[in-house]
């Protein structure tokens, strides 16, 4: 019997590959969200930035470092057993 794989709850990407995910959400630090609500465009300003137009405003995210998002393959509605399972805190069942 094989064990189902959970499925993570954040993933890791490129600034350059959030041009691609519609609506991704950025996951601080500090656990943080902030959506992106705009455009993700290498910056015209600063040389080896993406910028970023989110719900709070611009941001300018390093071209070389990764950059934490909800995985956009967690379902919506997922419950907290599933978000628990995602992160580790269940051993899928």
């Amino acid at each position: 019997m094989t064990t189902p794989t959970a499925i993570p709850a954040h993933i890791e990407v490129t600034p350059g590959e959030l041009a691609n995910i519609a609506g991704a959400t950025i996951v601080g630090d500090s656990g943080g969200h902030v959506r992106i609500t705009g455009s993700v465009e290498p910056s015209n300003v600063l040389r080896g930035m993406f910028l970023v137009e989110t719900e709070v405003g611009s941001l300018y995210l390093d071209a070389d470092l990764p950059v934490t998002i909800v995985n956009p393959a967690m379902p919506d509605d997922a419950d907290v057993v599933d978000l628990a399972q995602a992160v580790g805190l269940l051993l899928a069942s």
